[in-house]
């Protein structure tokens, strides 16, 4: 049996190029937004609470079925 060794390629193809690319660009595109605003909200804050709405949660009494 005979074994062929292999050479190590000496640079990236551009099929290579391509494809990291693109992974790059859909990654991007679905993390970009969820890293925008979580970036958004840490930058600006929680925001006042609109009207009707407690500033604390409140917890619904346990037990109770109704």
């Amino acid at each position: 049996m005979t074994l062929m060794t292999m050479r190590a390629r000496s640079g990236a193809a551009p099929r290579d190029r391509s494809v990291v690319v693109v992974l790059l660009l859909m990654l991007a595109l679905v993390f970009g937004p969820a890293i925008g605003l979580h970036v958004a909200v840490n930058l600006l804050g929680p925001g006042p609470s609109p009207d009707g709405l407690a500033a604390t949660a409140t917890d619904a009494p346990r037990g109770a079925r109704g």
